[in-house]
């Protein structure tokens, strides 16, 4: 038998997107960009509510290799030594992650070539 979700009130700040795993409050520079590549990668898949528990797990799991893969190009460009086996091996999760999450909604996305052909229709 499937429940219906729980109101908000009666879910956990994590499930209602008021914190980070309970300890951070998301005023954080990494917390506030984790979050805007969640909300992005999110909308690009028709939204929250159109994700499963799986895919919004990877959707997160996503964006936390992706801060971090952030916050090591970060150093790399400050002159910080990085060991590129670490980053190489961070990039190939995710990679494998990406794959994971499925590919977005075409959601009104055309190509350029599209783009000019429908120009040149309208001119017609």
């Amino acid at each position: 038998m499937i429940q219906k979700p729980k109101p908000p009130r009666q879910r956990s700040a994590v499930s209602n997107g008021k914190l980070f795993l309970g300890r951070v409050d998301g005023r954080a520079d990494v917390a506030r960009r984790f979050a805007d590549i969640i909300a992005d990668l999110e909308a690009e898949r028709g939204g929250t509510e159109a994700l499963g528990v799986v895919e919004r797990q990877a959707v997160r799991a996503f964006a936390m290799l992706s801060v971090q893969r952030e916050l090591i190009e970060a150093d790399m460009a400050a002159g910080s030594a990085v060991n590129p086996e670490a980053y190489g091996r961070l990039c190939d999760l995710r990679d494998r992650q990406s794959r994971r999450m499925g590919q977005p909604l075409k959601l009104g996305r055309n190509s350029v070539r599209d783009q000019i052909i429908g120009q040149g229709e309208r001119r017609l």
